[in-house]
């Protein structure tokens, strides 16, 4: 990716920390207690949701996304009560792997995947729950709102403020809604919900993603895969160490603005980072969009007139005013695909298309 999310503390943790410590305290106890309220009492925001579901489950209320956590909760402590010390520690040792998003990103820990589990009643229920926990609606109740006191809106709200969000970092090429928009971008389960288990609300495995990269691009395809199912490595959405990514271009036209997709060569570059790159071109098809938007008869006139407006306005030489639109994008690369203009115009000059003549 361009550049990595920053963080943020936020309230909106609770929905990993409730599974952290249902999985830990409840589920991991099972074969040492009795099911009860109690043994969510060590976290009292949990224990008051528990007990509000607990009642509605005795009042006869089977359907809603409530219902499905109170009953996926209590069916999997029952299947957890089965097993042995062994397979106790390997779960233990599953849950802490898939929620480490950052060492599996970078090839330091092994995951598991669903693909990879026994079909066992509990491995089965576990899938069903995490799955849909995140897109089921149990964090969109009132009373898990209320309790937690925010909501997915609200931590999008807060983390766009302090990511300025200038544009998607998956792809640079689409605008982002901010704090101040009626709407907020889908969050994009990084590791799919529907291939790894444990992570699912783990809002380190969450990123804000555009609807393109998200949904037409990306979808459930898994990061850590490449297409022979060899494993490999991931930019981590959340890394404190920017990735210095170069791009250049290489127009296959002799003497003229490339005017097709095939007429680009797109090359990227990051240091130590090849696998990642690879990676990132695979999951969001890169390569292909920049070239495009490079082809874009309003996106290259509108960069090359640039050019004009500079020589024409200010009196400089091509050479002039190609310094100057380069200073502007490096001032602000990731608005309005500035960092791919800069590497167009580049091209472009080399390719000596920025004389007078032919701007």
């Amino acid at each position: 990716m361009l550049f990595p999310y920053i963080q943020i503390p936020h309230k909106m943790r609770y929905m990993h920390g409730f599974v952290a410590y249902i999985f830990a305290r409840v589920w991991c106890r099972a074969g040492t207690v009795e099911y009860s309220l109690d043994l969510f009492s060590g976290m009292p925001k949990l224990h008051a949701i528990m007990e509000d579901l607990d009642r509605q489950d005795k009042a006869g209320k089977e359907d809603g996304a409530g219902a499905f956590f109170y009953k996926y909760v209590n069916g999997i402590f029952n299947d957890f009560k089965t097993l042995q010390a062994s397979e106790l520690k390997a779960l233990r040792k599953q849950f802490l792997a898939n929620n480490n998003i950052q060492a599996i990103c970078e090839g330091r820990a092994i995951p598991v995947r669903y693909s990879s589990l026994a079909q066992t009643d509990l491995n089965i229920k576990i899938r069903k729950f995490f799955s849909k926990l995140y897109s089921g609606g149990f964090f969109n109740l009132k009373i898990v709102k209320d309790t937690i006191g925010a909501d997915l809106h609200d931590h999008y709200n807060d983390f766009a403020k302090k990511n300025d969000l200038p544009c998607c970092p998956f792809c640079g090429l689409q605008p982002m809604d901010n704090e101040y928009d009626p709407t907020r971008e889908a969050y994009d389960h990084y590791l799919p919900a529907s291939v790894y288990p444990f992570n699912s609300v783990n809002l380190r495995n969450l990123a804000p993603a555009c609807h393109k990269c998200n949904s037409q691009y990306k979808g459930t395809k898994d990061p850590l895969l490449d297409k022979a199912h060899k494993p490999r490595k991931a930019f981590f959405p959340y890394s404190k160490v920017g990735y210095d990514i170069e791009i250049s271009l290489l127009f296959l036209t002799p003497s003229q603005l490339p005017s097709d997709a095939t007429d680009i060569q797109v090359n990227l570059n990051c240091a130590g980072f090849e696998q990642e790159l690879d990676t990132w071109n695979h999951l969001y098809n890169i390569k292909e969009r920049l070239s495009a938007k490079c082809c874009s008869n309003a996106t290259r006139n509108a960069w090359m007139n640039r050019i004009k407006i500079e020589c024409r306005n200010y009196r400089r030489t091509p050479e002039e005013a190609l310094e100057a639109e380069l200073a502007a994008c490096n001032e602000s690369l990731w608005t309005e695909a500035a960092f791919l203009k800069s590497a167009f115009l580049r091209e472009a000059d080399r390719k000596g298309l920025l004389s007078n003549e032919d701007t």
